[in-house]
């Protein structure tokens, strides 16, 4: 009895021995592949004449931080190998304020402050036309020393096509769209701030 509880015992070590070594031999064989991940890039270029911040963005999109894709029949399909860096919400605040660098300090001489949010609908790779589609729909709020004042939206919906056929291809096409829509929100909240000091 005592050896046999002797040898169940050495084959238990052994075992426990061999598991981080199988595991690591899973994870380096070949038919493992490396999820990568993808950020947007979207060139600077500040907003200083405009007093705002930017708030929260819902994401309604249907894609996560996997890429998303539609296929034919209007069939969805999620790349689990090709991933985005945050979910779309966060990754449009982010390049907000990387490309608009908003001025939040609420302490300004006519105490007026608009603020950004919006709703993410699509955020997709088009398979069949091989674009990347963006829609975004932009609210502002507009408060003077604090209290709200009225507001608006503005829905934008770009599109680019994908030169190439990688997933580096794909992220710069998204790029793209995200850059255009920046553009077009940036005239919004100009053509905004300069509505509310007409009527202050």
């Amino acid at each position: 009895m005592e050896l046999r509880k002797r040898i169940t015992g050495t084959m238990l070590a052994a075992c426990g021995l061999l598991l981080p070594l199988l595991s690591g031999c899973a994870l380096m064989s070949s038919n493992y592949i490396e999820p990568k991940e993808y950020d947007l890039s979207v060139p600077a270029e500040p907003l200083t004449d405009v007093q705002f911040e930017v708030g929260t963005f819902r994401n309604l999109s249907g894609s996560d931080r996997r890429f998303l894709y539609r296929e034919k029949a209007e069939r969805m399909l999620s790349d689990d190998y090709s991933r985005w860096l945050l979910t779309p919400d966060l990754m449009l605040e982010r390049q907000l304020h990387k490309a608009l660098f908003p001025r939040e300090t609420r302490n300004s001489d006519n105490g007026r402050l608009l603020r950004l949010s919006g709703t993410i609908y699509r955020f997709e790779f088009d398979r069949e036309n091989k674009t990347a589609i963006l829609t975004v729909n932009y609210n502002i709020r507009i408060f003077v020393d604090r209290r709200p004042m009225g507001g608006g939206s503005l829905s934008v919906t770009t599109e680019k096509p994908i030169e190439g056929d990688t997933p580096a291809s794909a992220a710069a096409a998204m790029s793209g769209c995200v850059a255009d829509s920046i553009a077009a929100v940036r005239k919004f909240l100009t053509e905004t701030n300069a509505e509310t000091q007409k009527t202050k």
